[in-house]
């Protein structure tokens, strides 16, 4: 079974979808630190031709409590400024009207009261959209080695044990935190994604912005074509 562990992050880049894509099982770690300046609760969408970030509120944040922990601040007001944001920079995108009715149909999905919540309803609203074929489960529902002295390796290992997974998928980013050895040891091959660079069509006669929350790219791919760029991806 091939699983990938990651915190929850809001509406974020192409790559993450990828790891679900490459994924039986996608675990959110939302029962670890929360990250200031981290990706949980912002990401950028396109104004013009460059990045304009967005940043969902947060009551009382730090990197000493859990994300699962940390609460939304006025969210009902937020979100009202941000489909407002939206509306003024993809009115004219080609997929628009499809997807906002969408976004629209995820906000008004639940009672939204945290940002692990709110972010992990993001992704997995994402994935069904996608019709991504992978188990979405929580870290704090599974009973792992959580003890102050384990590196962030041997909780991996830990889910990695639990979930009786044999191949363990992370973003390329974290090739340094990990041990090739250890995971040889407990029978797990190990892998990293990697995405390569990636371009579709955004505005006429604008230079391409990357990286991009998802939300820009089904904007401008819809779907269909989303799903496609869901597959261009390697691993090593």
């Amino acid at each position: 079974m091939k699983l990938a562990i990651m915190q929850p992050y809001f509406f974020p880049y192409l790559g993450y979808y990828q790891l679900l894509q490459a994924s039986d099982t996608f675990v959110f770690f939302d029962d670890v630190n929360y990250i200031n300046k981290g990706w949980i609760n912002r990401n950028n969408m396109i104004q013009k031709d460059k990045p304009l970030m967005f940043t969902v509120p947060l009551l009382k944040a730090s990197q000493n409590r859990l994300i699962n922990e940390i609460e939304l601040l006025d969210f009902d007001k937020w979100k009202n400024g941000f489909l407002k944001q939206i509306q003024h920079n993809y009115s004219k995108a080609p997929f628009y009207t499809t997807i906002i009715s969408w976004l629209n149909n995820v906000f008004d999905s639940q009672h939204f009261t945290h940002i692990g919540q709110l972010a992990m309803a993001s992704i997995s609203s994402v994935a069904s959209l996608l019709e991504l074929e992978v188990q979405l489960l929580k870290s704090s529902d599974i009973g792992y080695t959580r003890e102050d002295t384990s590196s962030g390796q041997d909780k991996i290992l830990s889910i990695c044990s639990i979930l009786k997974a044999d191949h363990y998928i992370n973003a390329i980013n974290g090739r340094e935190l990990y041990n090739q050895e250890s995971f040889v040891t407990k029978n797990v091959l190990l892998s990293f994604i990697q995405m390569p660079e990636i371009s579709y069509h955004q505005w006429n006669n604008t230079p391409f912005v990357p990286y991009l929350s998802i939300l820009d790219v089904l904007m401008f791919n819809g779907t269909e074509k989303t799903k496609q760029l869901l597959q261009l991806y390697s691993l090593n």
